[in-house]
């Protein structure tokens, strides 16, 4: 049956769980489904009956259990032997007589009872119960019982001695933890033991007379051959008074102990003149050990030190190795341990020498497979290349060679005794890369008796790598064809253009790698190069219009990575290309101007002006006229779209006209600026004043004047009679350069009855910054 504590409940809100442990409590319902048993001992059941014991005397109690909880025990006899003598409690189990005749002297009563769990139904007719059991009972007297038919125990030949010791029982029912036997009086009479021994082994063990306890009485030795492994013993149980008696057998089973370690016939062993090119397997020699122990205890196996070798059970030692006699000074120093099977296992040891017989088995090693020197390109006649070193480890000489046979090869030569390599005495041409050498190392077989009949040879690589000196210096073949671009505004970084440089030389002295060569008076760099592809990125935003300018030079240096280096460069001119980044700016903020009452159609009346500082269409301006205020004042004028010219197309009937000019470029898409245009009506007979000069300019002045500086004096004449008074005023433009921040200012000065115009510097000047500036003057 289970209960719930608690409900046990989990939540999940998207990806994150939340847990709430919940303890839980699980009940087990027991099934009826184990049978009884009797837990009376002495087995089998025996008893006593006074002869002239009345009715209803209890004689003997069956008890059962069943492990069952809902267990119902009740005691039945099955067969009764005793013409109806006994009965039996069913519910308590007491045996009792019955009837008033007297019982006979040792005649044995026997009766078969079992019990019942009337809860454990095995069909509908018959319950789980024991199986019958035979109770026994004497009438008068009868000698005492052991509570078990025998005893068995095994002791370990290391038990100390006068102590109890350990056993198991055969046909263990008792838990003891010590030999104690016991037997039961029917007379309820003190017993006492004895023990004797059946054959050999008398002394070795005594009996407490009142307890039962067995105990040690000798020392034991399993090795000992003249102590059984096996004591048969006999212990009788005699009641006081002269009472009955009874006897049971005990057996004393001794055991191994592995106290012995095993033991080598010899201390060492050795083998001489074995030859080293022995096949694997060969027997070598044969070991041998013994272990005074038994069973597990004796059995051995072997073990060796060296992996060269192997044993096997029987000690045989085999090489598991090729030998050389070249290497251990001729010979192999190794342990054989033998060890046996015991808990814990013990060992002995052995030394094992096996001399081994040199042969001519070894070819010559050299000191390395491939030889890589190194020669400039430039040596001469019996340069030094390298020296090959190769041994024999039979201690024969090596003489050297090339293979094929002979001492040169090419242009190289070889010494044969010591294996120096060099160039030849002649004339010397070294054209290539690397030359490869191939060369052999014969031994002579001095070592051994015989050996000149086997030589042996082997070969390295000398591969002669030429080295090459740096005379070349990088060349930019392709320098005369760089005419890059790059647009204006483009993001720091972007690409340019890559370079290339070339190098005659080879390996390092041929690898270029790539700078850039700082301009002089130029403050940081306009590009960088990467130093290994040669690809050239800008280091800045460009503005074609600002300091940049519409070209920029760059120099980029290409260095060999030789000892000393030597260097190429390449100077070019990078063009910016314009974006249509600025718009048209008018020459004046607002623009006013006086017509003449009866001007004819068809007069130029104003002309507008903007400019543009972009390149091409993005700098070429068209001008178009719209109506201020008034949408009428439109047609009276017209503008010419290329000069700017506003031209009368209708007399004029009004006092004053309002009007809008916008300058568009031709970009993609266009920028435009818009300015207005005031026109006021004069009378036909009005005279304006009149300049001494159309244009005055070009003026130069240096940068570094002082502010209040006169740049230059203007003049104009009124065109009123008896009234020479004029006024003038500068205007300011639409940019820095037209006067829009009032760098300039003017000052009117009268003399000899004219008036004249000072312009003069209102703020200090920078040459860097602005180099020209438009200035525009009115005069009224």
């Amino acid at each position: 049956m289970v209960s719930w504590c608690q409900q046990a409940k989990q939540c999940i809100f998207g990806a994150n769980h939340y847990t709430d442990n919940q303890r839980v409590i699980i009940l087990v319902r027991d099934v009826n489904d184990e049978p009884p048993y009797f837990i009376n001992r002495p087995l089998p059941m025996q008893a006593v009956v006074q002869l002239n014991a009345p009715p209803n005397t209890p004689v003997f109690t069956l008890q059962a259990r069943d492990p069952d909880t809902d267990h119902n025990i009740h005691y039945f006899i099955v067969r009764d032997r005793t013409g109806g003598r006994f009965e039996v409690d069913e519910r308590s189990g007491v045996v009792r007589t019955r009837g008033t005749d007297l019982f006979q002297l040792d005649m044995e009563y026997v009766l078969y009872v079992k019990a019942e769990d009337q809860n454990g139904r095995v069909d509908e007719r018959r319950f789980q119960s024991t199986p019958e059991e035979r109770l026994s009972i004497v009438g008068g007297k009868r000698a005492p019982q052991f509570y078990m038919p025998s005893y068995e125990a095994e002791i370990p030949e290391n038990q100390k001695k006068d102590s109890d010791y350990k056993f198991q029982f055969t046909d263990l029912c008792y838990d003891f933890s010590i030999i104690s036997v016991k037997a039961k009086s029917f007379a309820d009479r003190e017993i006492r033991y004895t023990l004797k021994a059946q054959g050999q082994g008398a002394g070795t063990f005594n009996i407490g007379p009142t307890s039962g306890i067995v105990k040690l009485a000798k020392e034991l030795d399993f090795e000992d051959l003249r102590q059984p492994h096996v004591y048969s013993l006999v212990v009788t149980a005699t009641e006081d008074s002269g009472g009955f008696s009874t006897s049971v057998e005990l057996t004393i089973r001794v055991t191994d102990v592995n106290d012995n370690a095993p033991k080598f016939e010899l201390p060492d062993y050795q083998a001489h003149n074995v030859d080293e090119d022995i096949p694997l397997g060969t027997s070598i020699l044969k070991v041998k050990a013994m272990d005074s122990d038994s069973g597990a205890n004796a059995e051995i196996e072997y073990i060796v030190s060296d992996d060269h070798f192997s044993v096997d059970p029987s000690g045989i030692i085999s090489n598991n190795k090729q030998l050389d006699a070249d290497n251990n000074n001729a010979y192999y120093e190794f342990v054989v341990t033998a060890k046996d099977k015991g808990e814990p296992a013990k060992t002995g040891t052995a030394t094992v020498r096996v001399y081994t017989k040199n042969k001519n088995d070894e070819e010559p090693k050299f000191s390395q497979q491939v030889y890589t020197p190194n020669v400039d390109e430039n040596a001469g006649p019996n340069t030094l290349v390298t020296t090959v070193v190769a041994s024999d480890k039979d201690g024969d000489n090596v003489r050297f060679g090339f293979v094929g046979g002979g001492t040169s090869s090419g242009q190289f030569v070889i010494e044969e005794i010591t294996g120096v390599i060099r160039l030849h005495g002649k004339s010397i041409s070294l054209d290539r890369d690397k030359y490869e050498l191939n060369v052999t190392a014969m031994d002579d077989g001095s070592c051994c008796v015989d050996g000149d009949k086997t030589i042996h040879t082997s070969t390295a690589v000398v591969v002669v790598f030429i080295t090459d000196v740096n005379d070349n210096k990088p060349i930019f073949k392709d320098c005369g064809t760089y005419y890059p671009k790059v647009e204006e505004g483009a993001p720091n970084g972007s690409p340019v253009i890559k370079v290339h440089a070339t190098d005659e030389d080879k390996g390092v002295n041929g690898q270029v790698k790539y700078s850039i060569v700082q301009q002089p008076n130029q403050k940081g760099t306009k590009f960088t190069v990467d130093e290994e592809t040669g690809e050239v990125s800008t280091n800045k935003v460009f503005d074609r219009e600002g300091d940049d300018g519409k070209f920029v030079s760059v120099t980029v240096k290409a260095t060999d990575q030789g000892e000393p280096s030597l260097e190429g460069v390449c100077s070019f001119t990078v063009e910016i290309t314009d974006v249509n980044d600025n718009p048209p700016l008018f020459d004046r903020q607002k623009y006013v101007e006086n017509v003449k009452q009866d001007a004819s159609i068809g007069t130029n009346i104003l002309r507008v002006s903007a400019s543009d500082e972009d390149a091409d269409n993005n700098g070429a301006i068209v001008y178009s006229l719209s109506a201020g205020s008034n949408a009428l004042d439109l047609e009276y004028f017209e503008i010419q779209p290329e000069s700017g010219w506003i031209v009368l197309k209708k007399p004029l009937d009004r006092d004053r006209y309002r009007l809008r000019v916008r300058a568009s470029d031709r970009g993609a898409p266009p920028s435009y600026a818009d300015v207005d245009v005031e026109l006021d009506v004069v009378d036909r007979n009005n005279k304006p004043p009149l300049w001494d000069m159309n244009m005055y300019g070009p003026i130069h002045i240096k940068e570094n004047v002082t502010v209040g500086t006169v740049v230059t004096s203007v003049k104009a004449s009124s065109g009123i009679e008896n009234n020479p008074t004029v006024f003038y005023r500068l205007m300011p433009g639409s940019t820095a350069q037209t006067n829009k921040y009032h760098t300039f200012y003017l000052q009117q000065r009268p003399d000899n009855g004219f008036t004249w115009a000072d312009i003069k510097v209102n703020h200090p000047l920078d040459f860097e910054t602005i180099k020209e500036y438009n200035l525009t003057i009115r005069v009224e």
